[in-house]
């Protein structure tokens, strides 16, 4: 029965509800019954956007599709076709994780304790870190090793950890953690311990007694330095341990009695601070302090100097604990708040955005983390804005991590210059380049296949496409405009259309340089704003095209876009500018809305008669302006 139905399903734009319902059960039956609309959202807008759906359904909320529809600008059943595709996903992702956990139980090896992953990486036909990523902990049986402790670890166990590690560029995050974690069969901590210990070598109070016991059993310290492989040297483990020893043989030292200090006396120190102190000198407000106790120490004073102005600087305990009551009891309402803490109002929010702030701060950076941090480098955007985007990291951290990316040298341009000038490009291989390119959707492009069927970096052949794609751009006009136009003719003549695939496969660029270079345009439609005509679907499928191919700050090519929407150019930039929310006030603009508020029509009604994106508000605005401007012409000038 379903044989049947195939021929004529595939002609319609989206699936019966008996169809849909079937929809996760076959790969090929999802890409061949998704709708037009869906295929061409990009993949983060569809997430967000099942998110959205999701969040609705954890509560266990009927799903308001209609509410979502207006926000979204789709139909209920493209967001449904969304929901069923991503539950596909989900589950053939729980099916590889599942197969990987139980592959790699069964590679499981006593003896060592951890897994043989080269045999789970065989069967699967999978890259290494793609297995480690997949394995699903709570569904195994293997049981976790715990060494807390670094004379826990056998040297052959840290030898292979220290080998594992040198993969990962730079600091690990807390997803590396947990493929390292994954791949030694250790708890994540104590493998962030064991990392530690491996670019920070130190001795520790467990490592002395080990090392002390191996020399009272006659042990050489080159049969030691093998059972302790985390100094890089022999000479430096034996460095190590005398200054330990002569630490620990030197004894503790004595503790000194803690100085306690009066209300009164505090308050009196808080007096010469307010009298004496100046950011440029201390000295003078330190001798007067060290005048006025003469019973307490000079360290004890200047301890309490210190700590007296950290906190008149800051805020206390129990002043945010006071802050925190405050904003439960007024809200915003930072007038009253500041009279009550005896602040101004401007101080009472600052602190209280900056006590946000700090809630949000974690420990640790994710690849999402670094990622937006790595943009902000090449962007040359500073530590205030990057601290901004990523929400979960103070200015200062920002700051040491950019410094030290940027010493490091892995994401500097000249480094990737560099980088890809260290092996000749031929033009065969610059062919090639452009090839494996083609052979991609340009939003999803495999750099990591191309980078090695070419046996060169992902950033050297990134690099050099970005080079090659500037020298070709010039030429495309002048040599390419005639042949792309007359396929394009071609076509069109014959099916009143245009296949853009086609006519890439037929001149040998790509779909985007094809609709840039094409000159043809008979038969292109006009696009003027009606509001009972107008489709937000046409605007959608621009406004993706437009945020796929030429994103922020790269200029729109508008001759791209016409050719795409087969509408004629100044149509399509007024379309866009009407969709930003732009409006240009003529006259007649002017004059239409005058007319409409004459009759008696409400603002939000006759912004929607001028602009699908135009709010009452600026309306308003606008029309109160030009009626004082036309009163009064010297009041704007």
């Amino acid at each position: 029965m379903l044989s049947r139905l195939l021929p004529n399903a595939v002609r319609i734009a989206r699936p019966t509800r008996a169809l849909r319902s079937s929809l996760p059960l076959s790969c090929h039956f999802i890409r061949r019954y998704i709708s037009p609309a869906v295929n061409s959202i990009p993949l983060e807008r569809q997430r967000e956007i099942v998110a959205a759906i999701r969040a609705y359904q954890k509560d266990g909320v009927t799903v308001p599709w209609f509410d979502l529809a207006h926000r979204f600008r789709l139909s209920q059943s493209d967001m449904e076709q969304m929901v069923a595709l991503d539950d596909y996903r989900r589950q053939k992702r729980r099916e590889l994780s599942a197969r990987v956990t139980q592959l790699a139980d069964r590679a499981f090896d006593p003896q060592r304790g951890r897994c043989d992953w080269a045999s789970v990486v065989k069967k699967l036909d999978m890259p290494l870190m793609e297995c480690l990523g997949r394995f699903d902990a709570s569904l195994s049986s293997v049981p976790v090793r715990s060494l807390p402790k670094f004379v826990d670890w056998l040297p052959n166990d840290f030898l292979l950890l220290k080998e594992f590690v040198q993969q990962f560029p730079g600091t690990l995050t807390t997803d590396d953690q947990q493929l390292v974690s994954a791949f030694m069969n250790v708890k994540q901590a104590d493998c962030a311990m064991a990392y530690n210990m491996c670019i920070r070598p130190r001795m520790t109070t467990e490592l002395f007694k080990l090392i002390t016991s191996y020399r009272e059993k006659g042990m050489l310290w080159k049969d030691i330095h093998q059972q302790i492989p985390v100094f890089a040297s022999l000479h430096t483990l034996r460095c190590a341990y005398s200054q330990f020893k002569a630490k620990v043989s030197s004894g503790p030292k004595l503790a000194t009695s803690r100085v306690r200090w009066t209300d009164a006396e505090t308050a009196r120190v808080c007096e010469i601070i307010r009298q004496h102190h100046s950011y440029r000198d201390m000295c003078s407000c330190l001798r007067v302090a060290e005048c006025e106790f003469p019973d307490k120490s000079q360290q004890s004073v200047r301890s309490k100097l210190k700590n007296t102005l950290r906190e008149r600087q800051g805020i206390t305990v129990a002043e945010m604990r006071q802050l925190k009551a405050l904003v439960d009891e007024y809200g915003q309402d930072w007038v009253q708040i500041g009279q009550t803490m005896d602040v101004t109002p401007e101080k009472a929010r600052q602190i209280w955005d900056q006590y946000q702030q700090h809630s949000k701060l974690t420990k640790g950076w994710t690849s999402r983390e670094l990622d937006i941090l790595r943009e902000c480098i090449r962007d040359g955007i500073g530590s205030a804005e990057a601290s901004r985007r990523i929400g979960t990291k103070s200015q200062s951290v920002c700051y040491l991590k950019m410094r030290q990316v940027k010493l490091a040298g892995k994401f500097n341009d000249s480094t990737e210059e560099k980088t890809a000038n260290k092996l000749l490009w031929t033009s065969g291989d610059e062919a090639r380049l452009l090839h494996l390119v083609t052979l991609y959707d340009p939003r999803a492009i495999d750099w990591a296949t191309i980078a090695g069927d070419l046996g060169r970096a992902v950033n050297a052949c990134k690099l050099r496409y970005r080079q090659l794609r500037k020298q070709r751009k010039p030429k495309l006009a002048a040599e390419h405009a005639d042949a792309v136009s007359h396929a394009v003719k071609k076509q069109y003549t014959q099916h009143q259309s245009v296949d853009w695939a086609r006519v890439s496969e037929s001149v040998g660029l790509s779909e985007r340089e094809c609709l840039e270079a094409n000159q043809f345009g008979d038969g292109k439609a006009r696009w003027i704003y009606d509001p009972d005509t107008f489709s937000w679907d046409m605007a959608n499928r621009m406004t993706t095209f437009i945020e796929v191919n030429y994103p922020r700050p790269l200029p729109v090519n508008y001759t791209a876009v016409s050719n795409y929407m087969w509408i004629e150019r100044d149509d399509c930039i007024k379309m866009a500018g009407l969709l930003r929310g732009e409006m240009t006030w003529t006259e007649d603009a002017v004059a239409k809305v005058v007319e409409l508020r004459n009759q008696g029509t409400k603002y939000k009604d006759i912004a929607r008669q001028l602009s699908p994106n135009l709010t009452a508000r600026k309306t308003r605005g606008a029309v109160a302006i030009l009626e004082a401007t036309v009163s009064d012409p010297g009041r704007f000038a």
